[in-house]
């Protein structure tokens, strides 16, 4: 019965150290994810375009598309009346194209950033965690395996 009672340990034991493992990889992955993501936020997935859909990455780009999308944003329209504020017409001056441009792309590095740090913190503290849980088995199995076998 201790035979059977020792190999239920060691696999307990390999089994925890091998998801750890898996755990870590995949958290690394999060990780350099997340730290591309903070380098460029307006480039982070989801954040490269506005409210309307728009682009973010230049004013150019995002005054052209507020020109194509006509008075009321047809093109992608808002989805709550929170959303429906001040939209440009298609005579609205450049400066208050530009207004709009910069607080749209503050709100979105803001929340593209905000993520960004959220993510690192977590998965780094998700790879600590799984660290020291195999260290912690993987010290066990070794200790176990030094011992004489039972008779």
């Amino acid at each position: 019965m201790d035979r059977v009672n020792s190999r239920i340990a060691q696999v307990y034991g390999y089994a925890v150290c091998f998801i750890t493992v898996i755990v870590m990889l995949i958290a690394i992955k999060a990780v350099v994810d997340a730290a591309f993501d903070l380098s460029d936020p307006i480039r982070a997935e989801g954040t490269g375009l506005g409210r309307m859909g728009r682009p973010l990455t230049s004013f150019e780009l995002y005054r052209i598309e507020a020109r194509r999308q006509g008075p009321r944003g047809d093109q992608i329209g808002p989805s709550s009346a929170a959303q429906r504020t001040a939209l440009p017409d298609s005579g609205a001056s450049d400066a208050e194209l530009r207004r709009m441009f910069d607080a749209e792309h503050d709100a979105a590095i803001g929340n593209a950033r905000f993520r960004a740090i959220r993510s690192l913190v977590g998965n780094i503290l998700l790879i600590l965690l799984a660290g020291v849980l195999f260290g912690i088995h993987w010290r066990w199995l070794k200790e176990r395996d030094s011992m004489p076998a039972p008779v």
